[in-house]
């Protein structure tokens, strides 16, 4: 739905509002959902999982990706289109004389970045740790482990 309104904003600029009203409702409603799920701190060492301390806090700053696994990768999906169409739309808008237009498309970038570094913590801690960050190393370590106790209780 993204690329479509993307591509016949090439063609007719003054489809833009539609495309922009589309991302603003789907980042409305992820934040909605992101909101839904909390950031209350996970209790290291109770259970049902017994997450070690790294697990812990891995858990509580990613509880919607944890919490919702296959809505936060198609969510990832649709923030990707978002991110790519904006790169793309935003110069094209401003050669075309859209100024507004190209500005608020600009700025939709701010949105896509936060949400995908909440919902793609993987990617998100790799980048920090490929960086020299060793909390987000020993976050990353912890995915691994975390995962596989979840997936021990719900299975």
């Amino acid at each position: 739905m993204v690329l479509l309104l993307a591509g016949f904003t090439m063609l007719n600029t003054e489809v833009v509002w539609g495309y922009l009203l589309a991302a603003a409702a789907f980042e409305a409603w992820l934040g909605w959902r992101v909101a839904a799920v909390g950031h209350a701190p996970v209790t290291p060492n109770e259970p049902p999982y017994a997450f070690s301390e790294e697990e812990a806090r891995l858990v509580g700053r990613y509880r919607f990706y944890f919490t919702w696994p296959v809505v936060a990768r198609q969510s990832c999906n649709v923030l990707a289109a978002l991110g790519l169409t904006a790169i793309i739309l935003a110069p094209w808008l401003t050669y075309k004389g859209a100024f507004l237009p190209a500005a608020l498309a600009g700025l939709n970038l701010f949105p896509v970045a936060y949400f995908t570094r909440r919902l793609a913590p993987v990617m998100a801690l790799s980048l920090r740790a490929y960086k020299g960050d060793r909390a987000a190393l020993r976050l990353l370590e912890a995915h691994g482990p975390a995962w596989q106790k979840i997936l021990a209780k719900r299975g």
